[in-house]
């Protein structure tokens, strides 16, 4: 990455960060390179039930967040949950590199339901955070 470049690519169960550029650590929260990406079908029956219970089951994804590797980079935390006749698949991470980790994670959660926009699935993609909620399976366990 000449001349102080870098670049991401996020993948269903992880994120690839590279980076020339020096910054000091712990680095602040970058709140403007994200990007949503919605299921296009939407939710049937009550929407705003629906956004209400996914919001609380990525609240608590964040409370579970832990570091995940030995060398101390990414925290994640993923799961599981029983909405009605559904179940809620929903994964949250995020670099240890960055001041407020959780911060970052709650912040995109209002961005997956900002204009009631409520779809069965949806990410919100990052630098620093990303959170994915679906109503399938997209973690190999």
């Amino acid at each position: 990455c000449p001349s102080n470049k870098g670049g991401i690519i996020w993948y269903n169960q992880c994120l690839l960060y590279i980076s020339t550029i020096k910054e000091k650590i712990p680095i602040k929260t970058n709140y403007k390179n994200i990007f949503s990406m919605h299921n296009p079908n939407n939710v049937r029956g009550d929407a705003k039930l629906f956004a209400m219970r996914a919001m609380d089951f990525l609240s608590e994804l964040i409370l579970k967040v832990e570091k995940t590797t030995k060398y101390r980079l990414i925290f994640y935390s993923a799961g599981e949950k029983k909405l009605g006749k559904n179940k809620l698949y929903a994964m949250v991470q995020c670099l240890d590199l960055r001041i407020d980790c959780k911060r970052c994670l709650a912040w995109s959660i209002t961005k997956l339901f900002k204009n009631d926009n409520i779809k069965q699935g949806a990410r919100v993609l990052g630098t620093d955070c990303n959170v994915r909620y679906e109503l399938y399976p997209f973690l190999r366990s």
